[in-house]
This record gives structure tokens, sequence and C-alpha cells, in this order.
């Protein structure tokens, strides 16, 4: 499936990856969640949403169910670098997949993922930004 070389953890995922694809039925949801959780690494905001929308793409592509709780990765460091228009959330994870100097190159999966689905899921990522915005702003408030 994914075809990282570099770095550890990246390679990691995409062997995890393909067990998942394997046997899906042998990978919990949780443990399948952590797992991908488990591959982010800390980096300035929007190098960490293009590397997020890698990481989280091909896992959207094998679990579409988990695509909510997956997509907050990327929409959480979107909001911390400063972004506050729902609107521009899509076109920023198909920026992710087209861009020519990734931080992160996307697998094919993921390209194909990011280019075909994700530009279809506008009200699920709205409301997912909408949601964890707000969750940002009630924290910054206490």
């Amino acid at each position: 499936m994914s075809t990282w070389t570099s770095p550890p953890q990246l390679v990691a995922l995409a062997a995890f990856y393909e067990r998942a694809q394997a046997q899906p039925d042998a990978i919990s949801d949780a443990a399948f969640l952590a797992a991908v959780k488990s591959a982010h690494w800390p980096t300035n905001c929007w190098s960490y949403v293009e590397a997020s929308f890698a990481i989280i793409a091909p896992a959207c592509l094998l679990r579409p169910h988990l695509t909510r709780e997956l997509i907050v990765f990327p929409i959480d460091a979107m909001i911390a670098g400063g972004l506050d228009d729902a609107g521009r959330v899509v076109a920023i994870g198909l920026a992710c997949a087209t861009r020519g100097d990734a931080y992160v190159e996307p697998s094919v999966e993921g390209k194909r993922w990011l280019t075909q689905v994700w530009p279809g899921l506008g009200e699920v990522a709205d409301a997912v930004f909408q949601a964890r915005l707000q969750a940002a702003l009630a924290d910054d408030e206490d």
C-alpha cells in the first residue's frame, strides 16, 4: 500500500497499513486510530498539516467509517496555524496531494483518496472544523 522509506514512524505505519489491508478484522478501530496517531511527529503547524494528510489518507481509504476521527489531526493543526475559514479546509487537503514539494509525499493510495474522495467531504470537513474551532476557542477562554 504505502511505500514510505523514511522517517522510521512512516515505515512502521506503512507496514501496519499492509497488515490492516491483509487482515482488516485482526485490528480494532481503537488500535487502528492509535497507530495512525502515533505516526505523527512534532513540527510547525503547516508542515504538520501536510504530513498528517499523507498519514491519514491511506487510513481513510482502509477505514472510511473512521474518516471523521482521522481528519481531526490535520484540522486541529490548521486551527493552530490560524485558519478560521472552514471553506478552505478541503482545498488545503487537496493541495497536499497535488504539490510537487510536499513536506511528506502522500502514497499513491493517499493521493487517490485526497483527490477523489476528500473533495466530496466538504460537509463533514466543515462540521469537524467548526466543532474543533469552537473547542479550541473554549479552551482559550479557560
